[in-house]
Order: C-alpha cells, then structure tokens, then sequence
C-alpha cells in the first residue's frame, strides 16, 4: 500500500494547477450544499416556530354528543314513533362540551411517548366592549406559566405583565389596543357567548406580528376564564406541546384510538404548513443533487485526462510488476486526496460564509434585535455534505481508475 499512496501522492503534487482545480471543484461543491442545507433548514425552522410555535401540537376535547334522529326526538317529546322520518343524522349544535375529572386526564395524558407538556384551559368566542365599540374576541385562559409553554407571548410582550396577572386581568395585542382605543391599566367588559360578561383590567400588551392574533387573540388566568364561559370547575379543552412537531399526528392517533375523547392535531389543521415543508425538503434536495453531480462530472473529467496525460508512465509501471489493482488503487488514492482536501478547504469556507451572514441584523419590531439569516450550525449537516461529497468523488474517480488499470502497456509504449 505504501507504493500506491506514494505514488498517488506524486501525481497529485506534479499535477500543479489542475490539482488545485480539481480540489477547488470539490472545495465549492462542498459549501454550496453546506450554505443550501443551513440557509433552508434555519429558514424551516423559524418557519415553523413562528407558524407552529404558538400553536398546540395536540388538543384534546370532549367527544361531540351522539347524533339523534328524528323520531327518537318524537318519542323524547310524546309523539307517536314514526311520526317523523328523517334520511339521515346529524349533529346536535350549541352543546357545551366540557372537560371533567381533567386533572386524572392530564396525568393519562401525559404518559403518551413525545408528550412534553401540557396545559387544560377554557377558550372561546367573546366580544370585548369599549365605549360604543364592540370587538369580537378569541379568549383563551389558563394557568399563564402552562400556557406560556404551550404558546410562548412573554417574548412579544411589549407593555406590562403576563405570567404573574391576577384573575382580574386581561392580556391583549397591541392592535387590538389601538383599534379599541385602550392603554394599560384601563378596564373593558368582556361578554362570553353564554351571556357571562366581566370587567377585567388590561394587564399586558403583546404584538407577535401576526395580524390575526394581534387583533382577536386575549389571555387570562383559567378561574377568570371559567367564570365568563360558566364552567364551573371543568375545562374545555387539554393542549399538548411534544418533543417533535411532526409526531403530532401519530400521537393524536394514539390517543384517539386509547381515549374516548375527541383529538385534534396541527398537522390535520394546519396541513398547508407540512406540505410548503415537504417542498422545501424536496427543492433542497434536488439542488444539492444537481451540485454533486456537476462536481462529480468535473472531477471525473480531470481524472480522465489525467490518466490519458500519464498513459506512458502506466504502461512503464506495469511491464516493471505493477498490477492492474495497484495501478486503480493509485487512482482511486488521488480521487480521495483531491476529496479530502476539498472538503476541508469547503468546510472552512461554509463555516466562514455563515458566520458572516449570521451577523447580518434585521428591523425588528418596538427595538427588539433579530438576525436576517437564521444560522444553524449543525454538525449533521456538515458531515453529510462531506460524506456526501467523498462518496460522488470516489465514485467520479473509479472510471478514470478503471480504464488506468486495464490499459496495455505494450500497445501504450508502442504509439506513446
């Protein structure tokens, strides 16, 4: 072996500015894909902390009541069976459905694999009155710390408090302060859609940047919640963050199929956001493809005429000994030589481009500081570019390597 690599390591020394080119190919092939993966995969992520972050993975409610048909109405109220056909079923609307023994649920719950945490909290519709003005509302209550981790504000709040507000207190948007004519400390009534209103004190002012959860989205503590939808001591609904996203789906399942409950997931609500991710997933791929095969083709090319460039001296080693797998192994040493060092000299100009692009600041909203570039420096991504690239390197090296091997030296001595 050492005579292969010895050798090997000549050519590529003598080979002078068309070593450098084939390294320098390999150089940018590695930092294209590094620069693609860690552009697409910081901007995935975001993505899905902004547009999945405040959203619960999983939420679990009580089943909607059973359909009833028309002629067990008849027979409830003491008509005649048969006096009403109906061709179908149907829902029963406007029935409270909430959420009993939720506690001894919460711990059920919580025994299901991925679950992180989780949060019981009463929501619904209301309307927020100011004066004359009358603005429709999506209330959610709960404790604010189990919340907060459901559907994290206390990094968007801008004026006043959040975790700590009482049962008398009302978090709102910004927006939805400005479209109301509303400063903190102020008092507005709240009226559910069970006719429950309350006075409560706007305690905290958050602004996410959504339009829709700055104008109609309010928090407030769960005793105050279940005072204005009159639920006693139940909960409307149970909502879960897991370790991973993408398991919310298959987790919802599990419950449903174990629980007699009724199981929602972002995922099945949410499918858009998963199919621009899948798009995402799928374009960076093909780029990166496309990359490795026009780096393969380079290298391969350069190899070509390198060994047609040192047909002679082929011809030369192998009527003195060598054999055709010493002659491949030396080609296929100096194909792994010019990957090694590309990918190096790649890594080291990735790891440059980035840290550049991750100082890049951008506006942020009321003076908060963000970054342009959502830089993640994942070690994965780094080794899979490299093995990648080692992996279409050898494979561009092997042809060139393989025709090396079974040339002829007589008839190469002979026309050389």
């Amino acid at each position: 072996m050492r005579f292969e690599s010895t050798l090997a390591w000549r050519h590529l020394v003598s080979g002078g500015g068309q070593t450098v080119l084939t390294v320098l190919a390999v150089a940018i092939a590695v930092t294209v894909i590094i620069f693609i993966q860690t552009l697409i995969t910081g901007v995935q992520q975001r993505f899905v902390n902004d547009l999945v972050g405040p959203l619960p993975h999983v939420t679990v409610k009580a089943p909607d009541p059973a359909p009833v048909t028309l002629d067990k109405v008849a027979t409830a109220v003491g008509m005649a069976p048969g006096a009403f056909y109906a061709s179908d079923k149907q829902k029963q609307v406007q029935q409270r459905t909430d959420l009993e023994q939720w506690k001894r649920l919460e711990t059920q719950l919580a025994q299901f694999p991925g679950v992180k945490v989780l949060a019981s909290g009463v929501g619904g519709s209301a309307f927020l009155t100011r004066g004359a003005k009358r603005f429709p509302v999506s209330v959610s209550g709960g404790d604010p710390f189990k919340l907060e981790r459901i559907s994290p504000i206390q990094k968007d709040m801008v004026f006043g408090r959040w975790l700590d507000i009482g049962p008398e207190d009302i978090v709102m948007g910004v927006r939805l302060a400005e479209e109301a004519g509303i400063r903190l400390g102020d008092r507005v009534l709240v009226q559910s859609q069970q006719g429950v209103s309350a006075t409560l004190r706007v305690a905290g002012l958050f602004e996410t940047g959504n339009a829709q959860s700055d104008l109609r989205q309010v928090f407030c503590t769960l005793r105050a919640a279940q005072s204005l939808f009159a639920t006693g001591q139940n909960v409307t609904s149970i909502q879960l963050k897991l370790e991973d996203p993408f398991a919310a789906g298959k987790v919802a399942e599990q419950i449903a199929s174990t629980l007699p409950y009724k199981v929602d997931s972002w995922v099945k609500d949410s499918g858009f956001i998963l199919n621009a991710i899948q798009s995402q997933n799928s374009t960076r791929l093909m780029i990166c493809a496309f990359v490795l095969l026009a780096s393969a083709f380079a290298i391969a090319s350069v190899l070509i005429v390198s060994v047609i460039q040192k047909s002679r001296q082929i011809g030369i080693l192998k009527a003195i000994g060598a054999r055709d797998r010493q002659i491949l192994t030396v080609f296929t040493l100096e194909g792994l030589g010019v990957a090694i060092a590309g990918s190096a000299v790649g890594c080291l100009w990735a790891l440059g481009i980035l840290r550049l692009l991750a100082d890049i600041p951008q506006a942020a909203r009321f003076g908060k500081a963000d970054k342009l570039f959502n830089i993640i420096y994942d070690p994965m991504i780094f080794g899979g570019a490299v093995g990648a690239t080692l992996a279409a390197t050898l494979l561009a090296a092997w042809l060139p390597a393989r025709r090396a091997s079974r040339l002829n030296p007589v008839e190469v001595i002979r026309g050389g």
